[in-house]
């Protein structure tokens, strides 16, 4: 196991490489001018150069690489022009407020989505599994700053009974987690209900049923159990996702998490801030898949990495 691991973090290393490059040679090729943006519309152009200078994007581009190659083997992720901060120290400050809504959001989707899609395979062609998938097809069709702009005109505009956008308070984050888990629920479930069918055909659950044992231990030991892998799967993909920004979702809800620094780091071309944060969504993104690899071989003891 501990060479399997290893094995996966070199692998990850020419991943993170690639990440890296392409969110600089992308945020190179955004139209606009950081240093005038930054100027502002006023600033003359010795203002405007002078800022260029001291952001070094009077550099040649391989220069420019150059040095950001060198902050990152350091450990730094450079200085973000926009907020006057270091950007690990941004990220670090907002990367709280987008994790509390990734696990939740995660968490709903998984209670809601395997529930419906256990439900939906016990009860195959019948008229509540007609009702579950259409569900699910919902979630997963359903865009998400749509949907988001809905639930604040139910629950926060009419009923008045949930905030609708910001962090002031705990059930601020009720409205944005639930919009997030929408899609979630629906690939889980979808992915369940398949997962599921696959295994109530195999021989070892009908010898189950055959010997009396009861159709809940049937159902959450014998073909749960086993057909939790193509489900983990989905789970991971999926939180993977949720932590790596939910951008829309934090736009909508005005959510000060990563996502919506995003959008503003973009917005005001402020390269270092892009550039850590696509770093960021990248090791998320391996670390997670490596988590799933290894929760396989605890779920299921039949699987070894050699």
């Amino acid at each position: 196991m501990l060479t399997y691991v290893v094995r996966r973090l070199l692998i990850a290393i020419p991943t993170l490489w690639g990440v890296v490059t392409g969110a600089f040679i992308i945020s190179r090729l955004l139209p606009g001018d950081p240093a005038r943006i930054m100027a502002g519309l006023n600033a003359t152009q010795q203002q405007v150069d002078r800022l260029r200078h001291q952001l070094g994007l009077d550099k040649p581009l391989w220069v420019q690489y150059q040095d950001y190659m060198g902050q990152l083997l350091h450990g730094n992720l450079g200085f973000s022009p926009h907020f006057s901060a270091p950007v690990a120290a941004q990220i670090a400050q907002r990367l709280p407020y987008t994790a509390e809504l990734a696990v939740l959001a995660t968490a709903i989707a998984v209670v809601v989505g395997v529930t419906i899609g256990v439900l939906a395979a016990l009860r195959r062609n019948t008229l509540l599994d007609l009702i579950l998938s259409a569900f699910a097809v919902f979630g997963v069709s359903m865009p998400v700053y749509w949907l988001g702009l809905m639930l604040i005109l139910i629950f926060a505009i009419d009923l008045r009974a949930l905030p609708a956008a910001g962090a002031d308070s705990p059930q601020s984050v009720i409205l944005p987690a639930v919009t997030l888990a929408l899609f979630s629920i629906g690939l889980i479930a979808r992915m369940t209900r398949a997962s599921m069918l696959e295994v109530l055909g195999q021989d070892y659950v009908r010898t189950a049923r055959a010997k009396g044992a009861p159709h809940r231990r049937v159902v959450l030991k014998h073909a749960l159990r086993n057909a939790v892998l193509p489900i983990l799967t989905a789970i991971g993909l999926q939180f993977g996702g949720l932590l790596g920004g939910a951008v829309l979702t934090e736009s909508v809800f005005g959510w000060p998490g990563v996502g919506q620094l995003l959008v503003n780091s973009i917005f005001y071309r402020d390269y270092p801030m892009v550039q850590g944060l696509v770093l960021l969504f990248g090791v998320t993104y391996v670390v997670i898949n490596l988590l799933v690899d290894l929760m396989y071989a605890y779920v299921d003891p039949r699987i070894r990495f050699d």
